[in-house]
């Protein structure tokens, strides 16, 4: 993929490693500039800023560390990456910590591994640039909205003739309603779109199917799980990034509160009336342990199980319920072990064929998590691996050779941690 209205910065107090960097660069088409001086280059982001700026971290001028500290100041919107040897260890803690750093990648480095934070980090600037003019639309919509407002009383038969239109309009788009706000949503809670989206969407499916549901339900079910979690738009960043678990009870009582919301918000489009019921009971348990009512067993509508099944299932595979994530297989063990009672059985078992299924034609992830004393050759990432500070260390897909496997092992001993390695199981 091409990024000709990206640019990048380079900054290394040796020629060589920024020519062989710029090299590297050029099949992405951004605009790549370059300097052996950490002084010159904040003088240069002065002048014209770029999207991602990758430091070297011992330069004689300035540390790298210094040096993105500064530019975390002056210019925080810019993608920071740092580059060190095995030996930097201590110092690019340090960075990280002033620098905010959101990456490092250790020198020599991996060739795939540099155009993909690269390209990652301009994916991020384009996603960030979409929310802020969506953020613009919005608030533009709201002071459009308030103004008429004002004028309500003088305009109520125009208004209703307004109303009416845009109700007429819904009824025919509302496909289009489901897919925005479906986005919205996936972006407030910092979801990012990618295949395992359309993964999901094919298990739910199947299993829909294999259960009988079909036509005008199929479709009510797809939407119910396209929009179950809009009730979470109005939570705060804090309460949307702990997971369950880990939620202090009024947290809890408040985060409970979110398929009522999403009811409410559904009932505003007609449409989407029968997927407002679904969504309404998609977090109660065959048990009653769940919420918002507690109601158990056959009050739950079929459609709602099958939510509740897949949506527990990505919460507890990204980390959402827990405080780890779980690999696929500890998932469905989950399921089917260690809460049976608040699951139908025939879905879980259903949803675990369709993933081996899946994955034996590489449409799905199934995965392992191990750690790096069961690592062996061939085997391949199926998730990134990320340090405790957040630090992207490999990329999801990488096949692990000896040399993968030494290096992993050797970050884990510099880095005082004992990685969760996700494998694939395909």
């Amino acid at each position: 993929m091409e990024y000709k209205d990206n640019s990048v910065l380079l900054v290394d107090d040796e020629q060589a490693v920024l020519n062989a960097l710029k090299r590297l660069l050029r099949p992405l088409r951004c605009t790549v500039r370059s300097t052996t001086s950490p002084i010159e280059a904040l003088e240069m982001l002065k002048q014209q800023p770029v999207d991602i700026v990758i430091s070297d971290m011992r330069m004689p001028e300035m540390e790298g560390g210094c040096f993105l500290a500064k530019v975390s100041e002056n210019h925080p919107e810019i993608e920071r990456v740092v580059m060190s040897g095995y030996s930097d260890t201590q110092s690019t803690i340090d960075a990280i910590n002033k620098g905010k750093i959101s990456r490092f990648m250790l020198k020599p480095w991996d060739d795939d591994q540099v155009k993909k934070v690269v390209s990652d980090s301009f994916e991020l600037t384009a996603m960030k640039f979409e929310n802020k003019r969506l953020q613009a639309e919005t608030a533009q919509k709201n002071a459009e909205l308030a103004k008429l407002n004002e004028s309500l009383e003088a305009k109520v038969q125009e208004r209703t003739q307004q109303l009416k239109l845009t109700n007429d309009q819904l009824k025919g788009s509302y496909r289009s309603v489901v897919r925005m706000f479906s986005t919205l949503t996936a972006r407030r809670m910092g979801v990012k779109v990618s295949s395992l989206n359309l993964q999901l969407n094919q298990l739910l499916v199947g299993i829909a199917k294999y259960s009988g549901i079909e036509g005008a339900d199929l479709k009510q079910l797809y939407y119910a799980w396209q929009l179950r979690n809009i009730g979470k738009l109005s939570f705060t960043d804090e309460l949307l990034k702990v997971p369950y678990l880990q939620m202090a009870p009024a947290q809890q009582r408040e985060f409970q509160r979110h398929p009522l919301l999403a009811q409410a918000a559904c009932m505003m489009v007609k449409p989407l009336y029968a997927s407002g019921k679904v969504i309404l009971q998609y977090k109660e348990y065959l048990d009653g342990s769940g919420y918002p009512n507690g109601i158990s067993a056959d009050q739950i509508d079929m459609s709602a199980q099958i939510i509740c099944v897949m949506n527990d299932y990505v919460e507890l595979t990204t980390g959402l319920y827990d405080e780890r994530q779980y690999s696929t297989d500890e998932a469905i063990a989950y399921l089917q072990t260690k809460a049976p009672e608040r699951y139908n059985q025939d879905i879980v078992a259903t949803l675990q064929k369709l993933i081996q299924l899946l994955a034996k034609k590489g449409e799905s992830i199934s995965d392992s998590c191990i750690q790096s004393a069961d690592l062996k050759l061939g085997m391949k990432l199926s998730r990134d691996l990320i340090s405790e500070s957040g630090i992207l260390l490999l990329s999801v897909e990488q096949a692990l050779d000896q040399t993968a496997i030494e290096r992993i092992r050797e970050m884990e001993f510099n880095l005082n941690e004992a990685f969760s390695i996700y494998v694939s199981t395909n």
